[in-house]
């Protein structure tokens, strides 16, 4: 017989995204589309682990008159149900945030405290990518997710579909709305780019 994999070893995940990319987001103000910044984010994964980073600043005169910079990193496994994040920081001008993910104890680090850490727990960066992942099979999705410094429940509603333009090329999108507290969240995912959010 096979030898068995090692125990630390999450089955892998039948996962769309590429091996690596990057994606480059603008950062838009008010109703009239005024840019004031950029977000880059980056990923590689070998089907078993991953890593991914953001950096959202302010370019051009936003720049000038309101420089910010906020880099988020997330890394962790894969497994069948997507992606499960170990590792998180988010640095900012006011300081860096951290949480870490003990899957074994279930126990979620942040902020000088321990908690339970729910199945399909997120951080702000992987949350993203697992809601591409899972948006396509499932009209609602609820997810647990670690900031640094709280751990809050996302319910995702599809809220239909949307052809969005980007660049003078026509997508079809699914929207998804997520709404915490006084947090929103967004998105329009694009099947044809393996469930990224565009």
């Amino acid at each position: 017989p096979a030898p068995s994999p090692p125990v630390d070893a999450p089955p892998a995940a039948a996962i769309a995204l590429p091996a690596r990319g990057s994606i480059r987001f603008a950062v838009i103000r008010g109703t009239e589309g005024f840019v004031v910044g950029q977000s880059i984010h980056e990923w590689e994964h070998d089907g078993s682990r991953y890593q991914a980073r953001s950096v959202t600043e302010t370019t051009g005169i936003a720049a000038v008159f309101r420089p910010a910079r906020v880099v988020q990193a997330s890394e962790g496994r894969i497994h069948v149900g997507g992606l499960q994040p170990v590792g998180f920081r988010h640095e900012k001008l006011k300081g860096t945030d951290t949480a870490a993910f003990d899957w074994e104890r279930h126990l979620l680090s942040y902020d000088g405290k321990e908690v339970m850490l729910p199945d399909g727990t997120q951080d702000m960066l992987s949350l993203y990518y697992q809601a591409g992942l899972l948006a396509l099979s499932a009209p609602m999705l609820e997810l647990p997710v670690a900031t640094g410094r709280k751990l809050e429940r996302y319910r995702f509603n599809a809220m239909g579909e949307e052809a969005l333009t980007v660049d003078g090329k026509e997508w079809r999108t699914l929207h998804l709305a997520a709404k915490t507290g006084t947090d929103g969240i967004e998105l329009r995912i694009a099947p044809a780019l393996h469930g990224m959010p565009l």
